[in-house]
């Protein structure tokens, strides 16, 4: 039967179709079709495999069991291919939604042979029927664990279980974990990936904690957490709130869109190459190894010329393993000027510390959940969007805070805490990433939301050109469209009120996009209003446009016996990960939404495909793995529910009678027909309409 998998998930993107898109499809098409045919065929080779491996499994039980096998086909429907060798006829048909194996007596027109024919399925014993119906799961099983082994001893790549971001007030950041962390067991599972982590959480049971064990930087010995994931109220999984950390190979090359400088810079970086070196501009260069001391050193130079030193290995070197005899890679440098803040020069409303993160500096000073702050330092003019940098500029320096607190049976009371905040630089990107999260002061450890409510207006800002007045809301803020190379991005606008605390994001996007006139309103006014922001002279970003992609490492092929305990490892976790999202489906804590069918399979095993050989054999082990699992579920006409009527049949002492048979079948039969009409919607909707639209898209930038 069909194997349903969990998907990331995929957002469209709007677009008009004009008549011309139906007279170019054919053509773009089959350009496509013709650039893709080998990798076409490598996913229909590899997804017939896995069916094949399955009614193979059938089959030579059956075979071994002595039933006469009539037909062992690869599909359902129309015949496409086939031939008859000795009394079997094998067929390739129509529709790939799974095959079949036809023995002896199975079907209903096959009334006289379970009576009168040794040979027939209907009368081997219980055991010899039970060994053939199972066979199909336990080859699945078995070559999932082969495409396992395969897969380490050629040596793979994965994500790295490096944390870059923890989201303030999220299960993770109130247990304590940082960023910089490197997660190096989760739930009895040892050496884990990034993947491996987000499925685990994601597959979480309710009232489950799981395990972490941490390695910190500058800290010798593995700290250990216990946390427990939840869902949010609009997320499709449980979460504990954390962002994979970026590695240092370039995504894109970087912007200058900060100050207003349309296009990318002139830097002569490009997508993909690695930076293994920085310094100051005319200082000393020196080597840089990850993220983390990556971002902290960059934004300790925000205020100066950085030289940045790139390997251009391309993304070829993540498939480097170190043992090919090659020329090093090409360096280059580029020089990248301090980029600064750009802004309305208005203050925005600060709320209540809304989360304090385990372990802090801020919860050791006294920080507390509810505390109101009215003054950094002794000034009561601080913006809350700059805290977060001010401690940073700080770090290692006493910081006075001035807060207003909730004291039972006195009211509120004025108290001052001092706390030392450690080097850890703000992630403004996460701003943009993560709508309505807290604002983290990720120095000390505490995180606020910030209101559109206006608290002051700077003399001469454009806020106070515009008109805006202290007291006025901004209720939405729109973005206008811009070339980004040969794409155009799209208009954005970004609306806020007390659930869509978006201010943080709407304050990085324009960091992120060309300065340009936007159109804010205000208060109850659908009028908008036009204001262009400026640059703030003493506000630096420390990242000046770079955009890593995220952190992967490079296992070298693995010893057979490395091998064999990595395979055995995936095999099981995946088991476990199946049943956990069947559970998590029950239990209301994974969106049904999340399930893909066919077509699904095969989008994902197209893009695998086209990224390797190895890539495309790590899906199909996860495949036969799904499909193992799925196919033994207890609901007819799937093995398993045959597996449960042979049960009660081995119990009973004979057949259950025909009355106890048909009620099931129908009922199993119109789950999964049922099922597969889901799926297949949640297909059409998620990945053929979005795939649809971006063609049409293409085709009319064309």
């Amino acid at each position: 039967m069909e194997s349903l998998i969990s998907r990331r998930r995929r957002s469209p993107r709007r677009a008009r179709a004009y008549s011309a898109a139906f007279v170019l499809a054919p053509a773009i098409i089959a350009a496509m079709t013709f650039t893709g045919v080998f990798t076409i065929v490598k996913v229909a080779l590899g997804l017939g495999f896995v069916i094949f491996v399955h009614e193979l499994g059938h089959f030579l039980l059956a075979k071994w069991n002595g039933v006469k096998v009539e037909k062992f086909s690869i599909g359902f429907g129309p015949k496409l291919f086939g031939f008859t060798y000795g009394e079997t006829e094998y067929v390739i048909a129509a529709l790939p939604l799974g095959g079949f194996v036809k023995m002896l007596g199975e079907a209903v027109e096959d009334e006289e042979n379970k009576s009168s024919d040794p040979r027939a399925f209907p009368n081997k014993s219980v055991g010899a029927r039970i060994s053939i119906i199972s066979a199909g799961v336990v080859m699945n099983l078995i070559f999932g664990f082969v495409f396992f082994f395969y897969v380490y001893r050629a040596g793979w790549v994965e994500s790295s279980a490096r944390l870059g971001f923890v989201t303030p007030g999220s299960p993770a950041y109130e247990a304590g974990l940082r960023a910089g962390d490197e997660v190096i067991g989760i739930g009895g599972r040892s050496e884990p990936s990034f993947d491996h982590l987000r499925v685990r959480v994601g597959m979480s049971g309710s009232g489950e904690a799981l395990r972490f064990t941490v390695r910190r930087p500058g800290v010798e010995t593995p700290l250990s957490f216990d946390i427990e994931p939840r869902r949010e109220a609009r997320g499709d999984f449980p979460t504990i709130g954390v962002l994979q950390a970026s590695g240092m190979m370039l995504a894109d090359p970087p912007y200058s869109a900060p100050e207003g400088v349309e296009g990318k810079s002139p830097s002569g970086l490009e997508r993909f190459d690695r930076v293994v070196a920085m310094g100051p501009e005319g200082g000393a260069i020196e080597p840089v190894a990850d993220s983390a001391t990556f971002d902290r050193r960059i934004a300790e130079l925000k205020e100066q010329p950085v030289t940045v030193v790139v390997e251009h290995g391309g993304i070829e070197s993540l498939e480097d393993d170190g043992k090919s005899k090659r020329a090093p890679y090409p360096r280059g440098e580029a020089t990248l000027p301090p980029s600064r803040v750009v802004d309305f020069g208005f203050r925005a409303a600060i709320e209540p510390i809304s989360c304090i993160q385990n372990d802090s500096a801020a919860k050791k000073a006294g920080l507390q959940l509810g505390d109101r702050i009215l003054a950094v330092d002794g000034r009561d003019d601080f913006d809350p969007l700059r805290l977060p940098f001010y401690c940073f500029d700080h770090a290692g320096k006493p910081v006075v805070f001035k807060v207003a607190r909730e004291v039972p049976g006195h009211g509120e009371q004025t108290v001052e805490v001092t706390a030392t905040p450690a080097p850890s630089p703000p992630n403004l990107s996460a701003w943009r990433a993560l709508p309505g999260i807290a604002i983290d002061v990720t120095p000390l450890g505490f995180g606020y939301h910030v209101r559109t409510r206006v608290t002051a207006i700077r003399p001469g800002s454009p806020a106070e050109k515009a008109g805006l007045k202290v007291g006025d809301v901004v209720r939405s803020l729109k973005f206008p469209k811009f070339k980004e190379g040969a794409e155009e991005i799209p208009e954005v606008t970004v609306e806020f009120d007390d659930e869509k605390q978006n201010w943080p994001l709407a304050f990085a996007a324009m960091q992120f996009r060309p300065r340009a006139q936007l159109a804010i309103t205000v208060n109850g006014s659908k009028t908008p209003i036009e204001i262009e922001p400026a640059v703030e002279a003493d506000w630096f970003l420390p990242q000046r446009g770079l955009n890593f992609m995220a952190e992967y490492r490079r296992l070298p092929p693995q010893p057979p016996l490395a091998a064999i305990r990595r395979g055995i490892d995936e095999t099981w976790d995946n088991i476990l990960s199946v049943y956990a999202m069947i559970r998590g489906l029950a239990q209301g804590r994974v969106s049904p939404n999340k399930l893909g069918g066919i077509i699904s399979i095969g989008a994902i095993a197209y893009g695998q495909a086209s990224s390797g050989l190895v890539q495309l054999v790590h899906f199909l082990a996860m495949l036969n793995i799904n499909l193992a699992v799925l196919n033994f579920l207890p609901i007819p006409p799937l093995d398993g529910g045959q597996m449960v009527f042979l049960i009660a049949e081995k119990i009973r002492g004979k057949p259950l009678p025909d009355a106890a048979l048909i009620i099931p079948q129908y009922a199993g039969l119109l789950f999964v027909l049922g099922l597969f009409v889901f799926v297949t919607y949640q297909d059409i909707v998620n990945v053929v309409i979005p795939w649809l639209t971006h063609l049409f898209s293409f085709m009319i930038c064309m």
